[in-house]
């Protein structure tokens, strides 16, 4: 025989477990929560790209960007590095970076991207 409490404790528990999921946009919004920033990529700095030169080979551009975060093997000699930033908990600004290196018998003949401007010795020099 089934007592009649088993019926109202699962009624008590689906009417707490709605009433959670009903405020789950609540709590996510409260001070209190703690959201980390989402980072994605490789790491891209303006002085690591001043140090970019031509000629060099894949591994000094290794040594000093770090490894490529899409290094596709359909397309050989080139290196795409992505550097992605969201501020979740905080007021700070998004931060969205990107470079491509070029290689040409393995050495760099080119780059595109965050930090390569006018002026920079890689700059359309593909």
């Amino acid at each position: 025989m089934i007592p009649v409490y088993t019926g109202v404790r699962a009624a008590t528990w689906l009417l707490i477990i709605t009433t959670l999921v009903g405020c789950a946009s609540t709590i996510d919004s409260l001070p209190i929560v703690y959201k980390p920033e989402l980072r994605q990529g490789t790491a891209i700095t303006e002085s690591a790209v001043e140090q970019l030169e031509a000629g060099m080979s894949p591994r000094q551009v290794r040594f000093v960007l770090g490894p490529p975060t899409i290094d596709d093997p359909f397309s050989e000699g080139r290196w795409d590095y992505l550097y992605e930033v969201e501020p979740r908990s905080s007021d700070l600004e998004p931060v969205s970076r990107r470079l491509t290196v070029y290689f040409d018998n393995e050495q760099v003949v080119a780059a595109e991207g965050s930090f390569i401007e006018d002026g920079h010795p890689l700059h359309n020099s593909r």
